[in-house]
């Protein structure tokens, strides 16, 4: 039997809230765990995003993009799969 070192992670699309910006992305989580599980897990504190975009909360623009982004998640305010969410 051959060791197989990849682990099967679903793709999920999110928008996380910040203080001052939205952020739109990619996470990827265990397939068994829920969001929520992955925000208190405590053994990680950053929480990694592909194909992120972040916009300003005030004026709604877009400040940058990046295939990847580490949030930490002491700022995160609050995290919902890809729904529309207004920037004001």
């Amino acid at each position: 039997m051959v060791y197989n070192p990849q682990v099967k992670k679903d793709a999920m699309e999110v928008v996380i809230r910040t203080a001052n910006e939205k952020i739109e992305g990619i996470i990827y989580k265990l397939p068994d765990m829920r969001l929520l599980d992955m925000l208190n897990k405590t053994a990680d504190d950053f929480l990694a995003v592909s194909e992120a975009k972040v916009y300003d909360l005030e004026t709604g623009r877009l400040e940058f993009e990046s295939e990847f982004l580490a949030v930490n998640r002491m700022q995160i305010l609050f995290m919902a799969e890809s729904y529309t969410i207004p920037n004001n």
